[in-house]
């Protein structure tokens, strides 16, 4: 059977298609480090297997009248050495391929655009591609695909077929703390942290609560320190990616996610991690229940549904949803992704060190995933200041649990956005407030995703 040559976006993916070609778009950065080097001629033949299995990954974004679609690359895929910045915008012109793949010593990276899925669906890619990349490298056989799902199965716009416009319930948002400080969105900072996975599992349960609930209270804790006294009766508001999968019986690799909101509004009391990270746990329970996701759901593509937006040509369209989405993430503090256990089958895992996971962002956001005993949280931000970070990092060493950190800047770039710190501190002493790099704007707009 013939296979597409084109595909329709689906609801989510055509707000992210507002975004191409400006900084903001957004990518997803899936990095595995592997027990030896890459072997590039491997990892080119693995590629190869993984965009057969997944046709509709190997696209680039098209402009019709009134939508945007997806066409089957001209040219086949390939791998290259690592050259470009994490997560380097994908969509630069027409014939742009909405993802790619590279390698750096021991390491396999995956970068895939949000107009063609989200963060589990471009998961299943990866994991496909390693799996093929362990079968040629080191003759690994009968190992069965993890993902078998029929070509229209992966490519199925899941939220056109569970909409429900009647039941796309309004949501009342606090007023909420944004950060500031001085940004610089054309050169974010990258971190990945690395935990002992049973270690903050262990100090979950003691609080009796989820891992992603102490995740999100040490975040908020670690916020909450660098508020000032004035904010403090703000909420420090974040968004939580949720697999709708699960919760419909999907298998498509599109995008198919719904929101969870959580918040706590500090007041004057620094209650400690634990009380708060039973506060969250109480409120992402409550948000995560079927029939609230899917009434978020209907709300989040609802705006994309109306008629007078559908018959808008599309220059109209792409302004609309764009500033929807950014009155959206002003709303938001920040964001909390957790992406869960990484399995791989035993046979094929030895192979395996570690895995990260980051995206690009245009505020501060936090990913976490785990593979065996490593918890790996990959954090995203273009604040010069990183003292949210350090917070975040000193909770669980002042619990015992020793991690190893790495980012993407070298001890220069850094020692100069301590400069940069030094001179916003100094500045707001004064009275004023340090701008972005580059920027006339006030540093809280645009922030979150």
């Amino acid at each position: 059977m013939a296979r597409d040559t084109w595909y329709r976006l689906d609801n989510v993916g055509k707000f992210y298609s507002s975004q191409a070609g400006s900084s903001a778009q957004t990518v997803f950065r899936y990095a595995a480090t592997m027990r030896d080097d890459v072997d590039p001629a491997t990892l080119q033949r693995a590629l190869e297997r993984t965009v057969s299995a997944f046709p509709n990954f190997n696209v680039c974004l098209r402009s019709g009248m009134f939508w945007h679609y997806l066409e089957q690359a001209a040219e086949p895929p390939a791998v290259h050495r690592e050259n470009l910045p994490l997560c380097y915008g994908l969509h630069v012109h027409a014939k742009s391929v909405l993802f790619r793949v590279s390698y750096h010593a021991a390491r396999i990276n995956l970068e895939v655009s949000h107009i063609v899925s989200d963060g589990r669906g471009s998961l299943s890619f990866f994991k496909a591609l390693l799996h093929a990349y362990i079968e040629e490298r080191y003759g690994v056989e009968g190992v069965p695909p993890e993902y078998d799902g029929s070509d229209h199965q992966k490519a199925e716009n899941s939220f056109d077929k569970y909409f429900e416009r009647d039941k796309a319930a309004p949501t009342r948002a606090p007023k909420v703390y944004r950060l500031s400080g001085w940004r610089d969105k054309a050169d974010p900072t990258f971190f990945e942290y690395h935990l002992p996975a049973g270690r903050v599992l262990d100090l979950a349960h003691d609080c009796g609560v989820s891992l992603t609930a102490l995740l999100i209270a040490v975040i908020m804790c670690s916020i909450r320190a660098e508020m000032p006294r004035r904010e403090r009766q703000r909420a420090i508001r974040m968004d939580v990616p949720v697999d709708l999968r699960r919760f419909f019986k999907s298998t498509t690799v599109k995008n198919f996610f719904g929101l969870a909101f959580v918040s706590y509004i500090p007041g004057d009391e620094d209650e400690p991690v634990e009380v708060v990270a039973r506060q969250i746990h109480d409120q992402l329970r409550a948000a995560t229940q079927a029939d609230e996701l899917k009434s978020r759901m209907n709300r989040m593509i609802k705006l994309e549904k109306n008629p007078l937006l559908r018959l808008a040509p599309l220059f109209v369209k792409d302004a609309i949803l764009e500033l929807a989405d950014r009155v959206a993430a002003r709303d938001v503090t920040t964001t909390m992704s957790n992406l869960g256990t990484i399995r791989i089958d035993e046979r094929l895992a030895p192979y395996l060190r570690d895995v990260n996971i980051l995206t690009s962002t245009t505020g501060m956001n936090f990913m976490a995933c785990s593979f065996g005993d490593d918890l790996s949280i990959g954090i995203s931000t273009v604040y010069s200041n990183p003292d949210i970070i350090k917070n975040f990092c000193r909770f669980f060493s002042g619990r015992g649990i020793e991690g190893t950190l790495n980012l993407n800047k070298t001890s220069e770039e850094v020692a100069e956005d301590r400069i940069e710190t030094k001179i916003e501190a100094s500045m707001k002493r004064l009275g004023g407030q340090g701008p972005a790099r580059g920027e006339a704007t006030d540093a809280r707009e645009d922030d979150g995703r």
